[in-house]
């Protein structure tokens, strides 16, 4: 259990890291499309606590009618993960839904992978899931294909 809590932690430094580069990164150093939401991600590990806080981008979130799901969503919303083991793409996969039960998309694959084996083991819970960004289709370029859906993640390691 210690490498998976070890990979987990892998993970929420680099959502820190990521955010860190907000301060220092401008537009004009970044090409548009790659960079533009990094103060929206962040990973936080309180070892007193055993508590890790994880901001992210929701991904998928073009498909299905997830994009007109996201148009009704705002900041504090709560969210809820379903851990979805029969994933054509990735059996580590967890689906993120809105507290009615629509589907709005997925959590990062590396996030799934680090996550998936510590939850199957019951060695950590999910405390909490809410909105911390979103940017709906409606209100972004016209270029845009996709809504920024951006969630945070509070989860207590058990072991």
């Amino acid at each position: 259990m210690e490498q998976h809590k070890a990979r987990l932690l892998r993970e929420a430094e680099v959502l820190h890291e990521r955010y860190r580069l907000h301060e220092t990164v401008t537009p004009s150093t970044y090409e548009p499309g790659s960079m533009e939401y990094l103060e929206q991600t962040d990973g936080v590990y309180d070892a007193d606590t055993d508590t890790l806080t994880l901001r992210f981008d929701v991904r998928g979130t073009r498909y299905g009618d997830r994009t007109e799901q996201i148009e009704a969503l705002q900041v504090g919303d709560p969210l809820q993960l379903k851990r979805d083991a029969h994933n054509l793409y990735n059996a580590n996969n967890f689906t993120v839904l809105t507290e009615r039960g629509a589907d709005v998309g997925n959590l990062p694959a590396t996030l799934c992978d680090a996550i998936a084996p510590l939850y199957d083991a019951g060695a950590l819970t999910v405390e909490r899931v809410s909105v911390s960004f979103v940017d709906p289709i409606s209100k972004r370029s016209r270029h845009a294909k996709q809504a920024m859906l951006f969630a945070e993640l509070v989860l207590k390691l058990t072991t």
